[in-house]
């Protein structure tokens, strides 16, 4: 693989990395580190297809994080990838902390409130074997704050927030921390309301993480891309 071929020999470890990441020691965390890492445990990372588009790898059972707490690596490549029904505009169960390591990642922030004539109709996500949806209501949306995050930033986002990330070129690659809320509900999505049923994915497409890493390093070695597709 081209990817295995140009590995670094020595580096940090998954675990170091992570550590780096919770001492906000953001300026000593790079990108070809990350992968290096990834690609040594690469038999311990499950990595999956997310439905709003972008590449998951799941770090966590490789850095020791405590319960209620995960670290994972996205990435989004040159296309949006398969999306469910119930669009972009969503929340999280979690305090959430994001390296974005390359390309640049538009956020924003947006109010919801309840209203029986909102424009957008609101679906809790519930998660299971196969996850599901279940309508709540409808909501309209009011835009909070727009950001615009370069490589090398950090950001935030609290739990339950209503955010929008638009990857404004491709590859982007952003490492995660998340921090459970413990609320037990699942996250709500907002879409605009249709005349079907529409439903969450019920499981995430995996994908070989050598693979997925392979991909990743041929579109770096390709230069970035602008774009204007909402993901996340």
């Amino acid at each position: 693989m081209k990817f295995l071929s140009s590995l670094a020999q020595h580096g940090p470890s998954l675990r170091e990395i992570y550590e780096s990441f919770i001492s906000e020691s953001y300026s000593s965390i790079t990108l070809a580190d990350v992968l290096s890492a990834i690609a040594v445990d690469a038999k311990s990372v499950i990595t999956r297809r997310h439905p709003l588009g972008f590449t998951h790898a799941e770090l966590t059972p490789c850095v020791g994080a405590p319960v209620g707490e995960r670290f994972r690596f996205h990435f989004w490549l040159g296309n949006a990838g398969t999306r469910d029904d119930l669009g972009d505009l969503h929340e999280h169960t979690w305090d959430l902390t994001s390296l974005v390591l390359a390309g640049e990642v538009d956020d924003t922030t947006l109010r919801a409130s309840l209203t029986p004539m909102g424009t957008y109709q609101g679906s809790r996500i519930i998660y299971g074997d196969r996850n599901s949806s279940e309508l709540v209501g409808r909501f309209n949306l009011e835009t909070i704050e727009s950001r615009r995050v370069p490589a090398g930033t950090v950001y935030a986002i609290p739990s339950r927030t209503v955010h929008l990330n638009t990857v404004t070129m491709v590859p982007t690659v952003t490492l995660v921390r998340s921090i459970e809320d413990n609320r037990g509900e699942g996250p709500l999505v907002f879409s605009t309301p249709s005349a079907t049923t529409v439903s969450a994915t019920p499981a995430r497409l995996r994908v070989d993480t050598l693979d997925a890493l392979d991909a990743l390093t041929v579109a770096l070695d390709g230069g970035s891309t602008p774009v204007a597709t909402s993901h996340r």
